[in-house]
Formats: structure tokens, C-alpha cells, sequence
């Protein structure tokens, strides 16, 4: 099974496949995705707010040490000076790259997020935003040397189905997943087409 060794998780990310009460993909799928998950503070408090059932089950991975609220005080502690001027840096250029960006408000979570991930070296964004990969691929990315580990790679939903599809896990979970997120059904099938008996 191919498993990260880390990943940053966006707020529309965790309402989309965590609201689903039939199953747990926060709990039971992204410690199979990762070895650890982090998810700033910014994101943690102030965007996953509703409804409860998310905010529950981060918390319980953050109470078993798989899951870590992360801030830039919390980077300054554990990673020095160095990893803060990328944070800063990042923060400031991500900021200024999108005009409807505001400081605590629309788009900031993925801003602080992604300043995150660069600082840290996080492999991974999760997120279902659909300029994102652009936008960090124009910005943070190191050019087209997709393999390099320096580079951020964002896993949309689909990206996820995709990774339990080929990692063996169930089809019936994947859907249920997606239509959790809001995605079609047809879409669901042609991605993870079902199994032909004969």
C-alpha cells in the first residue's frame, strides 16, 4: 500500500469526506493515506467549525498523536528560524498572488496551510480546491520535476478514490465518500468502474 509520510489537510477537504456518518474517513482512511497529519491552527479553529462530527474526529487523532494542530509559533519551536522566513515568506507571496485574498478570511486557510507545508516539507496538501495544484505549481513548486520531494502535491477527492482504488480498499467506501462530497454518481463509476461478474 503506498502511504504518505505526511500530509496538510484543508478545511473543505475535511467537511466534504468527514460528514459522512456511515463511514469514518477521517479516523479509519487518512491513517492508512499518511504516517502523520498536520492541520493548522487557523484551519483547525476557525474553519472547521461545523457541523461537530469533523471537528470530533480530528480531535481524536490529534488525542492519539497521529494528528497535529500546527501554527508558526509552533514551527519557530520545533524547526528554527530558517523554517519561519519560509512560512513568512510563503505567507507574504501566496497572499499577494490573489487579489481576493484576505488576511483571516477568504482563502487564508489554504494561504497559512500551504506556508505550512513548504516550511515543514510536507509532500501532500489535501484539499478539493481546483486551482490549487496551479497555484503552488506556479508559486512553491520547484518546475515540472513532478517526483521531486520538495515538491507539494495537492490529493483532491478524486485523487483519494483514486488512492484507495488502487490500494485495494473498498469500492463501497469510495462511494459512499464521493457522493458524501457531493460528487455524481456517474463520475464515481467511470473512476472506480464496478466489477463485472460473468
Amino acid at each position: 500500500m503506498v502511504r504518505y509520510q505526511a500530509a496538510i489537510l484543508d478545511a473543505d477537504f475535511a467537511i466534504k469526506v468527514g460528514t459522512t456518518e456511515v463511514i469514518n474517513v477521517i479516523g479509519d482512511l487518512l491513517p492508512q493515506f499518511c504516517e502523520k497529519l498536520y492541520v493548522h491552527r487557523h484551519v483547525f479553529e476557525n474553519e472547521i467549525l461545523f457541523p461537530p462530527l469533523v471537528k470530533q474526529r480530528l480531535q481524536a487523532l490529534i488525542d492519539c498523536g497521529f494528528a497535529e494542530v500546527v501554527d508558526r509559533a509552533a514551527i519557530e519551536q520545533s524547526a528554527g528560524s530558517l523554517s519561519v522566513s519560509v512560512y513568512d515568506n510563503t505567507v507574504e507571496m501566496l497572499r499577494t498572488a490573489d487579489a481576493e485574498t484576505k488576511m483571516g478570511g477568504k482563502n487564508w486557510g489554504e494561504v497559512v496551510s500551504l506556508a505550512l507545508a513548504k516550511a515543514l516539507s510536507l509532500p501532500v496538501f489535501l484539499s478539493d480546491e481546483a486551482g490549487a495544484q496551479t497555484l503552488i505549481d506556479d508559486h512553491l513548486n520547484l518546475g515540472d520535476e513532478s517526483d521531486d520531494e520538495r515538491n507539494i502535491r495537492v490529493v483532491r477527492i478524486r485523487d483519494f478514490v483514486v488512492w484507495m482504488r488502487d490500494n485495494g480498499l473498498s469500492r463501497k467506501q469510495g462511494r459512499v465518500l464521493w457522493i458524501a462530497a457531493g460528487k455524481t454518481r456517474n463520475e464515481f463509476d467511470r473512476i472506480w468502474p464496478p466489477q463485472v461478474s460473468s
